[in-house]
């Protein structure tokens, strides 16, 4: 701490800089504090000129101290932050690299991506409260050298200013990438665009194992896929994770037995070679002393030939030991080749039951789409009765229409009626009485039948809109049950979709499918809407018609009353129609109602089918585990086996020893020469 605060001064000096008293109060608190803290350098809520920050990052580009440094909330301006860059492109030491809050962005952006293309060490960096996505290329720079770099696992991007098109040159870039395991994105403006890109991206990337995406204005069924497939991710890391270490503990057992094997070859050899090196000492003395004990080996020929015979009967143990030892070693390669032929086995069950999870798993995504398409049928059944609904409510606007037209009538014709009795009354006084009291008699019952045949449509029509009513009432309660529905299938679907975790390109298929059906659904819409113009059309027409027939009623004054006879009975018929209508579509509702209850049942099989799935896979997992627990346990056996064979194989070793150290301490002394 006290060479690197040296260091700092003696910089600031030769560049003619001020030494800035805050740098100092802290490095001298570091070489106070404990062990921990000597390893990070927190400069944070410092204001820090750029010339200080350049002689820091001279003196940082050749530490080996700081494992850890914070430059949070500085205010750096962009000579500063290159300043930084430059020293920490060169650092092979510092692991974590704080620069919140200093407003980052053009050329210190830039400065960033060089630094992360030539530093080698970093592993965490945090660049929150900055404004790295103001500028496009700047951030392209940046983006470039994340995609480049290989050692940096945790980025933090969060209130960066960075939208939709900068997320997507950032997952183009992070495609490159599969160092990088977290990845901070919060409170930015991704937006919809962005989410797509980052779902491109993890169809690639299969490192990134957290993402964060919070305030994004991203939306919901984007966010989940993200989720998703980070969360395959995490699985596919931790699975990686186990492996690795399981194969690293293996390989660490067999090292250990290698060396325990050589170990004992070597004891043997020693042994060898001290049972030989004894014979070679034995020769020599013996042939020193043949010259002097010819008549004393003539004598003990007998003793001799029997050590012979010993050493012979010595010799061929050694050999069969030596063959026991090649028995063992062969063993032990069988034995390692039946532990690599069963952990081939396991992986290709295990392949085996993935594939058959993911059939299962598009059985059950296809059943869901068939509940899915049959919602959508009992949508387009509910939209054709709301249009039979408008069709009798254009009938009833017609009925109304002609009551006012005969009204209008009876008007006109009470005013000829009268125009011709003051006509008559010029003529024909007296005459004109009598046909003025026939006429009002006759004027009064017409009026009369009128008023009479108003009440009556009235109160049909009254009646007509409060079955209308209720059967509007009846629509929106099978709308709310048919959403309510619809939503329960939802959320079962994304229960499932969590369970089962899918793949990239099924959600993909599924989205194309939801595009077809849209389109479906637009191209539905457009025809009703063609049908709509076309109906307006023939409403048009029978208001020209209609006018005609006024032209005529006009001519028909005497025959009102069979006319209106006749349109009563007509009403009467329609309203009888109307009827039938209503029954058939409550008929096609009860229907309707049967076809939910028949999906409801079979959405309960399909849960129970996926639990029973479940408890299948749950079982065969436990099968896969005894069957382990049953190979580490002959694996032990073996092992006790072959220590067992070493200590007999040692025994037999001592044995022969003590039994060449007897032989020879028995040998007696050769009697000197007269």
């Amino acid at each position: 701490m006290e060479e690197f605060k040296h260091t700092f001064v003696r910089l600031c000096k030769d560049n003619h800089v001020d030494v800035q008293d805050c740098v100092t109060d802290k490095l001298k608190s570091f070489s106070s504090g404990s062990g921990k803290e000597k390893t990070v350098l927190d400069l944070s809520a410092n204001s820090l000129t750029a010339k200080t920050c350049a002689v820091l990052g001279k003196v940082l580009s050749l530490d080996r101290t700081f494992l850890e440094v914070k430059f949070a909330d500085c205010m750096l301006n962009e000579d500063a932050i290159k300043g930084l860059c430059h020293g920490f492109s060169i650092n092979s030491f510092c692991k974590k690299l704080d620069l919140k809050g200093n407003n980052i962005r053009g050329s210190g952006a830039e400065a960033l991506g060089k630094m992360l293309q030539k530093n080698h060490t970093l592993v965490s960096l945090c660049l929150e409260w900055n404004a790295l996505g103001l500028l496009d290329n700047s951030f392209a720079v940046f983006c470039d050298a994340i995609g480049c770099n290989r050692n940096l696992q945790a980025l933090d991007l969060r209130n960066n200013q960075i939208n939709h098109d900068e997320a997507a040159e950032l997952a183009t870039n992070l495609k490159r990438n599969t160092y990088l395991k977290a990845l901070d994105l919060r409170w930015n403006n991704i937006g919809l665009l962005g989410g797509r890109a980052l779902i491109e991206m993890l169809k690639t990337n299969k490192t990134l194992s957290r993402l964060e995406l919070a305030g994004n204005n991203i939306p919901s069924d984007v966010l989940k896929s993200i989720e998703t497939a980070i969360s395959n991710n995490a699985d596919r890391q931790l699975l990686t994770n186990e492996h690795t270490k399981r194969t690293q503990t293996l390989t660490k057992h067999i090292k250990q037995i290698e060396v325990q094997k050589c170990a004992q070859l070597s004891d043997l050899m020693n042994t060898l070679d001290n049972q030989e090196d004894l014979l070679r000492k034995t020769k020599r003395s013996s042939t020193q002393k043949v010259s002097h004990l010819q008549e004393a080996l003539e004598d003990r020929k007998s003793a001799f030939n029997s050590l012979a015979s010993k050493l012979s009967m010595t010799e061929s143990e050694l050999v069969l030991a030596e063959q026991k030892l090649h028995d063992q070693d062969s063993v032990i390669a069988r034995l390692k080749q039946e532990m690599s032929d069963m952990a081939v086995a396991h992986l290709n069950e295990m392949r085996r039951e993935k594939e058959d999870r993911a059939t299962e798993e598009m059985k059950l995504l296809r059943e869901l789409s068939e509940s899915n398409d049959k919602n959508i049928q009992l949508e387009i059944k509910s939209e054709d009765l709301d249009r039979k609904c408008k069709n009798q409510q254009e009938q009833i606007y017609e009925l109304k229409e002609q009551i006012t037209h005969l009204q209008a009538e009876l008007k006109l014709k009470s005013s000829q009626f009268d125009e011709r009795i003051q006509q008559e009354k010029i003529r024909q006084k007296e005459a004109i009485r009598d046909v003025e009291q026939y006429k009002q008699k006759e004027i009064i019952r017409v009026k009369q039948e009128a008023d009479d045949l108003e009440k009556t449509l009235r109160d049909r029509i009254h009646k007509m809109e409060a079955h209308q009513l209720d059967l509007d009432e009846e629509i929106s309660r099978l709308k709310a049950t048919i959403m309510s529905d619809k939503m329960i299938a939802e959320e079962q679907l994304v229960h499932a979709k969590q369970k089962i975790k899918t793949e990239e390109e099924q959600r993909q298929k599924q989205l194309e499918e939801k595009v077809r059906v849209l389109q479906i659904t637009k191209d539905d819409l457009q025809s009703h809407c063609n049908q709509q113009a076309s109906l307006v059309s023939e409403l048009q027409c029978k208001n020209s018609n209609l006018t005609l027939e006024g032209d005529t009623l006009k001519r028909r004054l005497e025959e009102m009353g069979q006319e209106l006879a006749e349109k009563n009975n007509v009403t009467i018929a329609e309203v009888n129609k109307v009827k039938l209508e209503l029954t058939a579509t409550l008929n096609k509702l009860e229907s309707e109602r049967q076809l939910q209850s028949e999906l409801r049942n079979k959405l309960s099989q399909v849960d129970r089918d996926i639990s029973e799935q479940l408890l299948r896979h749950r079982q065969v997992v436990e099968e896969k585990d005894r069957e382990i627990v049953s190979l580490s346990e002959r694996i032990r056996a073996l092992e006790y086996e072959v220590s067992r064979i070493r200590d007999d194989e040692s025994q037999r070793a001592q044995i022969l020893q003590s039994a060449i150290l007897n032989y020879v301490a028995k040998v007696p002394p050769a009697a000197p020469l007269k």
